[in-house]
């Protein structure tokens, strides 16, 4: 079963976490496999896998705290970061829930 926009919003919103959806090129599939992440095919995509990281405010804030984010904060950054270098160079976009409802995008 695909999850919508809206029950995302809904997950966040009711949890109080980040919930980060990266989308990964499929062809970095067995790297994905490797490191032993859950992933789905993404639903707007059928080239990407779609991998879902659930943060409390604390870990996101902790992960993002010493970024620039007017000069080095992108998909590919955030991809590093959650993830590792190399499948970061994978990801092509980065859906952000946060607990408020609102949504950052990078792609």
């Amino acid at each position: 079963m695909t999850t919508t926009q809206t029950d995302r919003r809904n997950d966040v919103i009711n949890a109080g976490t980040y919930d980060i959806y990266l989308e990964i090129d499929i062809d970095c599939e067995e790297l994905v496999d490797a490191c032993g992440l859950d992933y789905e095919p993404a639903e707007e995509d059928s080239s990407q896998n779609e991998i879902c990281l659930t943060l409390t405010k604390d870990e996101f804030l902790n992960e993002f705290d010493d970024i620039d984010i007017f000069n080095n904060f992108n998909e590919q950054t955030i991809g590093e970061r959650l993830l590792n270098t190399e499948l970061g160079e994978y990801v092509t976009k980065v859906t952000i829930y946060k607990p408020s409802g609102d949504i950052i995008s990078f792609c």
